[in-house]
């Protein structure tokens, strides 16, 4: 009965308020005296996806998957590859389509459940028989990209892969778009509908007539971005039907390989069934933790070393399962 609800992380008095311990780490952690190399991978279908590497010749990996509208570069990545690298790991970080420094080829870029470009990284990796070992970490979107991965794997995953961690994770979009949309979120959402409306703007200018821009520019809520770029492109008739099919939820039960699920009481992104209390309860492979705190991707708790507890809590279930 892998439900956690006795969680190790305990929030410091300040960082109990979910919007501070959501946008302090965000806006002022910084990973210091940490490296990597970037490099650009070729898509078999004409498009391009960049990637971060630490290498150091280790049989374990670890490859990280950062939120919406983020990038390798985020605290919370570069503090995770960082950590595992002290403990042995080499790790990679995918940045998706369009959250590198330039545009991905194609008018369509990544989209929330979009686990295509993970596959391909998976395939390549382990068709080099290098790593006996791989641990994926997925942040917000990045774990129910993820979390969906695994799902849609099943038994069939590849045997390297040994465990999914993921933290604050909407695991139902179409619930969680309700959540964001709230008033207290506002702040998040505008900052989200900035990048993605400039993106498009952008790709109406490589690829004109294609996009009903003006209701793209207009966009304030993500079904109405979604509406209007991210489903027709993506083959899906709207956001509902988009949310419904990209969210991991449904793939949980399919998930055959010890993975773990933290997403905190106050996040205020999450909606009510993003916490999957009863399949946790049934389980014996898949844990959802369910800290009173945290906010979304905050959790914050630096140690000496600027580490987080998400950092040490995706390292101590890597190497012990618990």
């Amino acid at each position: 009965m892998p439900l956690i609800t006795n969680s190790t992380y305990k929030a410091p008095f300040i960082f109990r308020n979910a919007h501070l311990n959501t946008l302090y780490p965000a806006l002022f952690r910084k990973i210091r005296n940490f490296e990597t190399q970037n490099e650009r991978e070729e898509l078999p279908d004409g498009d391009f996806i960049d990637v971060e590497w630490l290498r150091q010749n280790s049989k374990k990996l670890l490859i990280c998957l950062h939120g919406l509208e983020g990038s390798a570069k985020k605290h919370y990545i570069q503090g995770s590859m960082k950590l595992f690298a002290q403990n042995g790991f080499d790790a990679l970080a995918l940045y998706f389509r369009s959250c590198s420094d330039e545009l991905n080829r194609l008018l369509p870029s990544y989209h929330s459940g979009f686990t295509q470009d993970l596959d391909f990284m998976i395939k390549k990796i382990t068709a080099q028989k290098i790593y006996s070992e791989i641990i994926i970490v997925g942040n917000s979107v990045g774990g129910n990209i993820a979390l969906k991965y695994a799902g849609e794997q099943g038994s069939s995953i590849a045997p390297e892969i040994k465990k999914i961690i993921a933290f604050s994770v909407p695991i139902w979009l179409g619930s969680c778009d309700v959540e964001i949309s709230k008033w207290y979120n506002r702040l998040y959402l505008n900052n989200f509908m900035r990048t993605m409306r400039k993106k498009a703007i952008a790709k109406d200018k490589l690829f004109p007539n294609i996009l009903n821009i003006e209701k793209i520019k207009t966009a304030k809520f993500f079904a109405d971005y979604d509406n209007h770029f991210t489903a027709p492109l993506n083959g899906y008739k709207d956001a509902a039907e988009y949310y419904a099919a990209a969210s991991c939820a449904p793939y949980l039960e399919k998930i055959t390989i010890p993975t773990l699920l933290v997403n905190a009481l106050d996040d205020t992104f999450l909606s009510l069934d993003s916490f999957p209390r009863e399949l946790a309860q049934r389980s014996k492979t898949f844990f959802l933790e369910t800290p009173a705190h945290g906010g979304h991707l905050g959790f914050m708790s630096p140690d000496k070393n600027n580490f987080l507890w998400t950092d040490k809590r995706a390292l101590q279930f890597a190497l012990t399962g618990v």
